[in-house]
């Protein structure tokens, strides 16, 4: 029988558990949890799906409905209940909501697009030796000369003579 109920009580572990009540007289504690390949998480209480079968109880679900985000048809988000989160939406474009992105990669992170805006300043930091700059379109920021710098545009496109 599969029926909603009241999950508390999550235990992290190899197999998490939790204390699932189906009515208040109907109560079992270390009931397991599945979680699908790839995905990992650790909800406090809320809601869930318990399936119960011949005396045994697997949680397979767990929803904290208050906090779950609107969606639009099709549109898929994993989300925290402090807000942030990614949702991939129609025409091939995610977004990440968030208010600091981390990417840690150890040796490079690539992207592959002819466009990447920024509304306000890109600060450099250290480079891997340490330094202040780095490359821009194969020049040193840093240790690159000035020579042949050209003053400003004229009205025409070309160079201020």
């Amino acid at each position: 029988m599969i029926r909603r109920a009241r999950m508390r009580a999550l235990k992290e572990g190899q197999i998490q558990t939790v204390r699932v009540e189906i009515f208040d007289s109907n109560a079992r504690d270390a009931v397991e949890r599945f979680q699908d390949y790839g995905l990992a998480s650790n909800p406090v209480d809320g809601q869930g799906l318990a399936v119960e079968c011949d005396g045994h109880v697997v949680v397979l679900r767990m929803d904290r409905l208050a906090e779950r985000p609107q969606l639009a048809a099709h549109e898929v988000s994993v989300w925290h209940k402090d807000g942030h989160r990614i949702t991939l939406t129609d025409g091939k474009k995610i977004i990440v909501d968030c208010d600091e992105y981390i990417v840690n990669a150890k040796t490079k992170a690539a992207f592959n697009t002819p466009l990447i805006e920024a509304p306000s300043a890109i600060i450099q930091a250290k480079n891997v030796q340490g330094s202040e700059g780095g490359t821009f379109g194969g020049v040193d920021s840093v240790t690159h000369a000035h020579d042949g710098v050209q003053r400003g545009n004229d009205q025409s496109g070309g160079p201020v003579k």
